[in-house]
């Protein structure tokens, strides 16, 4: 048996065994790398929006749907990548010529890709806001005309649950900012209008013990992490003169602490003879 003049008359189907063999292994070894790949990326980058006393079940669900999504990424490339090029390898064994096909894709391509612009910048913008980590399952954002709860960021929508239970669908390739509620640390921030005739000096001391008081309860104290601070006197008229005070809180905790902190003030001031001009603005959005 002359192998040789086997192996010359069967060297195409043999070449394109071994450019599927290749394929599967190369295909098998990117996808063990991807993994790796991943792993890396969720652990070394800095989530920043994970919240100290988060649900357990919403941070998990959080770090699954950004790892799935990235996995997903970088899997489509590489399946992609490698079926191009294992189709023009085999092509160009059975005897097709490759360049003009290559010249007729690229033309083929480039029109789809004109009319499809808005999609491919949809998934684009994905992509940037899994692999930076702008927000996640469970936070609170406010992305121009609409702001929610986030329950899910795909590649080409993000889902948003407003304050009312409306799930918006919202475009990524239409955000064009993006305001985090829920990222690191945020601030109770309160302005409280007094009558003229309060004394100041007296005012502000019973902020201040209703402020450290609140901060050493055990209800409130997981939340609170910083002492209350009164940033000063923002207007004065003959009728009323207003107080600003700030509040250093875990990220989403800050709606809650300053509800609570006008109640006990409340309180505190009515003990205390303390006369407000009127109740302080309430972001009702919240």
């Amino acid at each position: 048996m002359d192998f040789q003049q086997i192996y010359q008359d069967w060297a195409t189907p043999i070449s394109i065994g071994y450019i599927l063999i290749g394929v599967g292994v190369l295909r098998i070894a990117l996808k063990f790398l991807t993994k790796r790949v991943v792993k890396a990326i969720v652990s070394g980058v800095k989530n920043a929006q994970r919240k100290q006393n988060d649900d357990e079940m919403v941070a998990q669900q959080r770090l699954t749907q950004r790892t799935k999504t990235i996995a997903s990424v970088l899997d489509n490339i590489a399946t992609w990548t490698i079926t191009i090029t294992a189709l023009v390898m085999i092509l160009s064994e059975l005897g097709v010529d490759v360049g003009a096909l290559i010249a007729v894709s690229t033309i083929l391509g480039a029109a789809i890709g004109f009319g499809a612009q808005s999609l491919v910048k949809d998934i684009l913008a994905g992509i940037f806001i899994v692999f930076e980590d702008q927000y996640g399952v469970g936070d609170w954002v406010d992305v121009g005309d609409v702001d929610g709860e986030v329950e899910k960021v795909g590649l080409r929508i993000t889902e948003l649950r407003d304050l009312h239970g409306t799930l918006w669908f919202v475009r990524n390739g239409e955000i064009i900012r993006v305001g985090n509620s829920s990222q690191e640390w945020a601030k109770a921030v309160l302005d409280l209008e007094f009558a003229y005739d309060n004394d100041v000096d007296e005012v502000q001391q019973i902020i201040k013990t209703v402020g450290a008081q609140m901060g050493k309860s055990a209800a409130w104290k997981k939340d609170i992490v910083g002492d209350l601070d009164i940033l000063g006197m923002q207007r004065l008229s003959g009728e009323q003169f207003v107080l600003r005070l700030s509040v250093k809180t875990l990220p989403g905790r800050q709606w809650a602490v300053s509800r609570e902190l006008r109640k006990q003030l409340k309180d505190a001031f009515d003990k205390a003879g303390v006369n407000l001009l009127q109740a302080s603005k309430i972001n009702l959005a919240k």
